[in-house]
């Protein structure tokens, strides 16, 4: 069954203008920032953000970008309450652990401890929040490749996407693709992956030789961060690790 996705036609096409090397990765960016902003917020004032955070949480990545943003009031809040649900989950666990008559027992008790300390870790509010973002981003590129020339001449001509979000554009297509368009949206994506790894690769090289006693004084022909931009664009940035499943 299809996902029913809003177009977001204005960032899409304002990422496209940008001439970065993935503008999903500047996307992605941006809703990590509001999602840790949000939850840093009055939000968790409220009841049902609380219920939805002490049922969740968040993957170690985002927890740690929560305790360096700034806002201890709000993040001491959700901990206390966070605390309060561990307590309840771990009491029984704990108690194993110590009427364990044998280093046996006692080993599985605590490996079932922390089984479900990992459990608590498993699926993020702020990788959902991105996620859902991703999900309608990635619809509108393959949306406006499929409608809209001009959008699809400015993608061909662009530095394309990272390695990582190109799997994206990919695997969600399908939602706004089909048949013909959907293997020759890949195709095109592909390509446009292959030819911009291609660029990054000789920037790499180039600066490898810029480091070379008779190439000191030619230009770097922009590939003055060549080695930082190998890295990103095959990992990408603002990644979706571990949302909520539903």
């Amino acid at each position: 069954m299809k996902l029913q996705l809003q177009l977001e036609t204005i960032p899409v096409w304002d990422g496209v203008k940008e001439g970065s090397e993935c503008f999903l990765c500047t996307l992605m960016k941006k809703a990590e920032e509001d999602g840790i902003r949000y939850y840093l917020s009055s939000a968790v004032m409220t009841p049902e953000v609380r219920v939805e955070m002490n049922e969740h949480g968040f993957c170690p990545h985002h927890s740690a970008l929560l305790a360096e943003g700034g806002k201890p009031q709000a993040l001491a809040l959700a901990m206390d309450t966070y605390y309060d649900e561990n307590k309840r989950l771990f009491a029984p666990l704990y108690g194993k652990v110590m009427d364990a008559g044998n280093a046996r027992k006692a080993e599985k008790a605590a490996a079932a401890l922390f089984e479900e300390a990992h459990r608590r870790e498993s699926g993020c509010l702020v990788c959902s929040r991105m996620e859902e973002r991703l999900l309608r981003y990635a619809y509108t590129v393959a949306s406006l490749w499929r409608d809209d020339q001009d959008f699809c001449k400015a993608l061909e001509d662009s530095k394309g996407f990272c390695l990582h979000h190109t799997e994206s554009l990919i695997r969600i297509a399908p939602e706004a693709l089909s048949g013909d368009d959907l293997r020759d949206f890949i195709k095109a994506m592909v390509e446009l992956l292959q030819r911009n790894l291609d660029r990054v690769q000789h920037d790499d090289w180039w600066m490898t030789q810029k480091y070379k006693s008779e190439n000191k004084d030619k230009p770097w022909n922009g590939a003055e961060d060549g080695q930082k931009r190998a890295v990103y664009k095959l990992i990408g940035e603002g990644r979706v690790i571990d949302p909520v499943r539903k």
